[in-house]
């Protein structure tokens, strides 16, 4: 099995997404098969979905080759690389604007992050013969509204892609990969308040007694909520949240890898590379700009 981490991946970032435009829809069409893999990281996620051909991937220790009607799931910042082995190759790819996941109604309490938070094995992908018909359906429509750009396509493909996500939380839950319920963060609410500070901040996240204050809650209870609502610790939380903003200044390419650390709360430029290597796979330099990567 290749090993990713002896492949080149490539940083993408999707400038016209936006608040206005919270995704945008991408395709690829190939007519031969591909010796080499392509290695890719997105600042979005991603839904791709196959059409014709097949495509085979890999994400750390994963791999899968996947044929019409099936697709993969990649969050933010997660690397993988692929490539399309069969004739007249055609991918469709949704990028997924984070902040704005969910943004369709009165029911953002939904956990719509966990199809591409789930281990890569247990992410949604079509078994049934009718499934992948309905999925390759699907893309062809996301696919031909695009390109034709009717009125109204963009709420419409907003909304069908939506109820693709609602499609793959309820099946990796009854697989049991969400503790064998459909989670719903019904106490989401108490702490999106701190979710907002942290992901806004212009540096340092908010300490946990500042985050429960902004919740009208006590730092044990507001402890509690957070890992019930995100499944992860506050601090846990807010260390991707640094991370992730820290790649962010990284690629801006205005500022050291020391002066980045700082910003962003880091005992020393040391602990800062340990910190982003273990997330990303990749040493902090290679994501600026000209980085070898």
């Amino acid at each position: 099995m290749n090993k990713l981490s002896s492949i080149r991946i490539e940083k993408q970032q999707h400038p016209g997404i936006s608040v206005l435009k919270p995704f945008d829809i991408a395709w690829e069409y190939s007519s031969i098969p591909e010796k080499e893999f392509r290695g890719d990281m997105h600042y979005t996620l991603q839904i791709c979905t196959v059409i014709h051909g097949a495509a085979e991937l890999v994400m750390d220790e994963f791999s899968r080759i996947y044929s019409p009607g099936e697709m993969w799931w990649t969050m933010c910042w997660e690397p993988h690389a692929y490539r399309l082995i069969k004739y007249r190759n055609f991918v469709l790819a949704i990028n997924l604007e984070i902040d704005h996941l969910g943004d369709c109604g009165h029911f953002s309490d939904c956990d719509w992050l966990a199809p591409f938070t789930v281990p890569p094995e247990k992410r949604y992908c079509p078994q049934s013969k009718g499934e992948r018909m309905n999925a390759v359906r699907d893309a062809k429509k996301l696919f031909h509204a695009c390109s034709r750009r009717s009125l109204n396509w963009q709420p419409e493909a907003w909304l069908s892609i939506h109820q693709l996500i609602l499609k793959a939380i309820s099946s990796i839950s009854k697989k049991g990969s969400l503790d064998g319920t459909l989670k719903f963060r019904s106490c989401f609410w108490r702490i999106r308040p701190a979710v907002n500070m942290a992901q806004n901040a212009e540096s340092r996240p908010p300490s946990i007694g500042e985050a429960a204050n902004a919740c009208s809650l006590s730092p044990s209870r507001f402890s509690e909520l957070f890992r019930e609502s995100m499944r992860i610790s506050y601090g846990q939380f807010t260390n991707k949240v640094r991370i992730a903003n820290a790649a962010k200044d990284l690629m801006a390419g205005d500022k050291t890898i020391e002066e980045v650390a700082a910003k962003w709360g880091f005992f020393d430029s040391s602990h800062f590379c340990h910190a982003f290597k273990k997330c990303y796979k990749r040493p902090p330099g290679q994501f600026m700009p000209h980085g070898d990567i």
